[in-house]
């Protein structure tokens, strides 16, 4: 192994060359893995904040057909046909602008009922969520985002409060913490107002449900779960065929396609990692091309044929090692860098250092065989004769 570390050190900037070709292919491995794990993992836990034990339901218009959606559900009745149901809630939506002592906010107002609180995880920052006793109050929860816009620097929105919307004054019963939106729902929290579902008839002559939100019990069969929804709410959906979707198919289907991400990701730094490889095969040719007196005179003092080629992947070996080390190194710190810069959290990828540095010693072997085998079959002879 010194052997082999004076020899490369005699190289100079060829071995020096080779090594940074390793490095970085590795680098690239390594950083590319982690930078699409990441990424992968940002994208799927924005899909998360409904847990995944959550089945949607809508009623899609059906083409030809005027018919429309329900404007009420009987959660009780719902929780007792299907016991593997935990929470429920349905949801119906307008939006509307509203101007209260010259503050202006877009906000949508959201029907619904108690179960969505422990659904969506929304916080109280101030006072409560809507209950069971409101169904005909003009009581609202006002979202985050929609409270910050009706205040003032020295006067924000208060508990008592009376907002007008749509002729009517809701009073303010809570003001809810900010929650971050998730894709899979149709409300954002922040920008939204919750009254009492059957407040709707208030603000709209004929409302109509938009969805409804169901959270199963942990050990509930998800597709059962889905299936025994859809058919309870077409019972008395009027002829609008209820549609449900299963949140965690999406997850799963997400998943597999961080995956692919993943592997076309590190097929690129197999690229790279294949470049350094003819570097360091091309300097492993130079270093037999100019050594071949030294070869000569080894076999003549006795030097087998596999000790010779030991030599060279040994050195090769050396190229390998230390450029994989290196790589692994700045392909972490590179990967790492870029991830908080992107203000997401970091998590390694469980593969990419095995992954990086096998391959980085893989492809450095692989490349070192070729001048090893080339410096092997040198006659004694001949080499001596080189000048």
């Amino acid at each position: 192994m010194i052997e082999s570390l004076v020899s490369l050190r005699l190289l100079g900037h060829r071995s020096v060359l080779a090594l940074l070709g390793i490095a970085v292919g590795c680098a690239s491995v390594i950083a590319l893995l982690n930078i699409g794990h990441n990424a992968a993992n940002e994208s799927i836990n924005s899909f998360k904040g409904l847990g995944s034990n959550t089945v949607i339901a809508t009623f899609p218009a059906q083409p030809g057909s005027n018919r429309p959606a329900p404007s009420t559900l009987d959660i009780q009745a719902l929780i007792a046909a299907l016991p593997m149901i935990k929470h429920v809630a349905p949801i119906t939506l307008q939006t509307v602008r509203i101007t209260d002592e010259g503050r202006t906010a877009d906000a949508t107002i959201a029907g619904t009922t108690d179960g969505l609180a422990a659904l969506l995880g929304i916080r109280l920052e101030k006072g409560r969520f809507l209950s069971g006793f409101d169904s005909h109050a003009t009581y609202a929860v006002v979202g985050a985002r929609v409270a910050q816009d009706l205040g003032r620097p020295n006067l924000p929105l208060l508990l008592g409060d009376r907002l007008p919307i749509e002729g009517y004054l809701f009073e303010v019963v809570g003001i809810a913490e900010s929650l971050s939106p998730n894709p899979l729902i149709p409300v954002a929290a922040d920008e939204s107002i919750f009254v009492p579902i059957e407040g709707m008839r208030r603000l709209r002559p004929k409302p109509e449900i938009d969805s409804v939100i169901a959270r199963t019990l942990n050990n509930a069969d998800l597709n059962t779960t889905a299936d025994a929804l859809k058919t309870h709410l077409d019972t008395f959906s009027h002829g609008r065929a209820a549609r449900v979707q299963v949140p965690q198919h999406l997850l799963d289907g997400l998943a597999r396609q961080a995956n692919t991400f993943a592997y076309l990701l590190a097929g690129l730094g197999g690229i790279s990692l294949l470049v350094g490889g003819v570097g360091v095969m091309n300097v492993m040719l130079m270093n037999v091309a100019e050594r071949r007196r030294e070869i000569g005179i080894r076999m003549a003092l006795g030097a087998r044929a596999s000790d010779i080629r030991n030599l060279f992947l040994m050195e090769a070996a050396m190229l390998s090692i230390v450029g994989a080390l290196l790589g692994a190194s700045i392909g972490f710190a590179a990967a790492y860098t870029f991830v908080r810069f992107s203000g997401w959290s970091f998590s390694m990828a469980p593969l990419s250092l095995p992954l990086g540095i096998c391959s980085a010693l893989a492809i450095g072997l692989f490349f070192g065989l070729h001048p090893a085998l080339s410096a092997a079959r040198l006659q004694p002879v001949q080499a001596l004769r080189d000048d």
